[in-house]
């Protein structure tokens, strides 16, 4: 505590605020690498289902523990997310329907079950229960050194296996037949893949909450891949724009008072996506403005059309 509280007097700044600022810096960038093969395989919706279907979770594990502890919240909130991949999975394989509508039943279903259980327990005065809604939107503020280290862990934990992993996870994503005949465990792979995604969600909780942490997973993959073809450079520029996201929702929440971190970090990703979408290289709108139309040719004369002449 006292290197953390040195470190910020030495920036100038409070020690919350350098607290907020690492661990939402960890968090953007590795949900922007971690969502790049979300986005790749199609498969952001997925992401969206897993961060409402976290809420049960969190509630469920404090009516269990009586604990506020955040590990034990976000414990919870993983279990409940990986339960509702699993009846995706299964709605999508053993009935007739679609991969779209499966994935809003799920999103609705456990996002209703979460929001009634943690109004109820607050409504009912449950001691302890305050705060539990603080991970519909994310409460940055409120998060402690021991919070935000867990945070940081986790972010680089889940960074470095997608990168230990990206040949697998590349080859899966662009060629799933080549890797099951080269006798790659697919479906594992798919699955861990999935997994990750899922436990990115559950750390974003702190910092976005179950409403916006998605946008931290889908935005800056979707960004970073305007400007390249190459999943490498994809990979990075997707953490460097969940980095540069975090950064800029922290300095403008707390520059300006009464700003949620969370909306300010998801609104300064959509900002990045918008310089992109414009000034990308190759598929950016003034590229695409810029580039030169093909002329339309008439067809050569034939012999039937000069003897006619």
């Amino acid at each position: 505590m006292s290197l953390l509280h040195a470190a910020a007097a030495s920036l100038g700044i409070s020690s919350n605020t350098l607290v907020v600022t690492l661990a939402m810096a960890a968090v953007g960038m590795a949900a922007g690498v971690v969502g790049c093969f979300s986005v790749l395989r199609r498969r952001a919706l997925v992401g969206d289902a897993a961060a409402h279907a976290t809420l049960p979770g969190v509630a469920a594990a404090f009516l269990l523990t009586g604990s506020r502890s955040l590990p034990v919240l976000l414990a919870g909130g993983a279990v409940s997310a990986v339960i509702s991949l699993g009846l995706l999975v299964l709605l999508r394989r053993f009935t007739r329907t679609r991969e779209d509508a499966a994935t809003a039943i799920v999103i609705g279903v456990s996002f209703g079950v979460g929001v009634a259980l943690i109004s109820g327990l607050v409504a009912r005065g449950v001691p302890g229960s305050g705060g539990l809604e603080r991970f519909l939107l994310g409460s940055t503020a409120s998060l402690s050194a021991s919070e935000a280290v867990l945070l940081v862990l986790a972010s680089l934990v889940a960074t470095g296996l997608v990168i230990a992993f990206a040949k697998e996870a590349i080859v899966v994503s662009f060629d799933p037949g080549f890797a099951a005949a080269a006798g790659w465990p697919v479906w594992w792979i798919d699955f861990a893949l999935v997994a990750i995604t899922a436990v990115m969600v559950v750390v974003g909780l702190p910092a976005a909450g179950a409403v916006l942490v998605t946008a931290l997973v889908v935005i800056p993959p979707v960004a970073a891949r305007q400007w390249t073809d190459r999943v490498g450079v994809m990979l990075c520029l997707a953490g460097v724009f969940g980095l540069v996201a975090a950064l800029a929702g922290v300095v403008v929440s707390a520059v300006v008072p009464g700003l949620a971190t969370g909306p300010m970090v998801v609104l300064a990703a959509a900002a990045v996506f918008a310089v992109s979408l414009v000034c990308a290289p190759k598929r950016g709108l003034l590229a695409m403005a810029m580039r030169p139309k093909p002329s339309i040719m008439m067809p050569p004369e034939g012999p039937r059309e000069r003897s006619r002449s």
